[in-house]
């Protein structure tokens, strides 16, 4: 039986909430939130420049649709974006892929013109955490939280910490008046520079959060009680999105599709901005007021030609003939910047690479 995420108590949310409007109010309204992209300028462009850091950004992708290139390009901007950069990915498929993610490394690095040693420092700071149900989700996601509970009385000590005292050699008797003098000092060196260290800001280390698949541990549970375990989901992405704020951790949980007929499209109205698209994410709307950004990646075909093949007015593909396609990412929520709607088209390279699609 799956178990309950841990409670966080309202006053906890609230303070988080409250120091969140204090920042907002002394950095000012129009500042851009830092945000982490692609490095494919036509998806950074729909997406205003990526990912937000300190938000929910889930991506419900059927399989095969490009969604895994997708995340791993994002993954590794993060991880190239500071040297302190750390990431955590849950791994609920038990297929992701080392390797790609080492050879998209390699090649962002040499495009980037740094050194290639770089690479193992980067997969140094990247942990892989593999589950089986629903509880492991949450002792991950658990272990996450405590590790960054963890390093920020640290990184604050660090940063509090005096400078040692030096003390002058001692070559012949102190003068009595000499030390009256001294304690008559009104701020001594020492002091100066202790105060001015306890008013410089802590920089907080940068991370992320990456759960794929969060449907495929959940929707099992879904089938067996469906409002116990949607209970339990909603507790457990509430704590998440606590989490994601508490730590301005850039969040991104990967989602699965269903597949609807025409039918039962017209019951309500479908996410996908392009018609033909029948496709609807797998934990369906309902929990969609606790993602911040929402993305819809699907496959379309890339000429006119495999279009009528697919979607009708042209011979059927042959057996063994492919009809060839292109990667969409599209908005279907974004809770504050207005990006719903827009779109970029994409491929994946053998390599992984993201290019442009024409």
């Amino acid at each position: 039986m799956a178990a309950a995420a841990e409670p966080i108590l309202a006053s906890t949310l609230s303070t988080s909430h409250a120091l969140q409007r204090e920042k907002d109010d002394v950095t000012g309204p129009l500042q851009k939130r830092r945000r982490v992209g692609t490095s494919l300028a036509s998806i950074d462009s729909a997406l205003s420049g990526g990912l937000d850091y300190g938000q929910i950004s889930c991506i419900s992708s059927p399989p095969e649709a490009g969604a895994s290139d997708l995340v791993l390009a994002i993954l590794v901007s993060h991880l190239l974006s500071g040297p302190d950069a750390t990431a955590t990915v849950v791994d609920s498929t038990l297929a992701f892929g080392v390797r790609r993610l080492h050879g998209i490394l390699v090649q962002r690095v040499q495009t980037q013109g740094d050194d290639v040693a770089g690479v193992m420092k980067a997969l140094d700071r990247l942990k892989i955490m593999k589950v089986f149900d629903f509880i492991g989700m949450t002792e991950a996601v658990s272990e996450v939280r405590d590790e960054l509970e963890e390093d920020r009385p640290r990184a604050q000590a660090r940063t509090n910490a005096a400078p040692p005292v030096q003390l002058p050699p001692k070559g012949t008797i102190s003068d009595s008046e000499g030390d009256e003098e001294k304690l008559d000092s009104v701020t001594p060196p020492q002091a100066s520079a202790q105060s001015a260290s306890e008013h410089e800001p802590t920089k907080p280390r940068s991370t992320m959060l990456v759960i794929n698949s969060i449907s495929h541990l959940t929707l099992p549970l879904l089938k067996n009680n469906h409002s116990q375990a949607h209970s339990l989901l909603t507790s457990f992405l509430r704590s998440i999105g606590h989490l994601t704020i508490a730590h301005n951790m850039c969040t991104l949980l990967v989602n699965g599709m269903q597949f609807h007929g025409a039918s039962q499209l017209a019951k309500g109205d479908p996410p996908s901005i392009f018609s033909t698209c029948t496709l609807r994410p797998a934990l369906g709307q309902n929990l969609g007021h606790l993602y911040d950004l929402h993305l819809l990646v699907h496959e379309v075909p890339r000429t006119v030609e495999g279009a009528r093949r697919i979607y009708g007015g042209g011979a059927a593909p042959r057996r063994g003939q492919q009809v060839e396609s292109g990667s969409v990412v599209e908005v279907l929520q974004d809770r504050y910047d207005g990006r719903v709607g827009r779109w970029s088209a994409f491929t994946s390279a053998s390599d992984g690479r993201l290019l442009t699609c024409m």
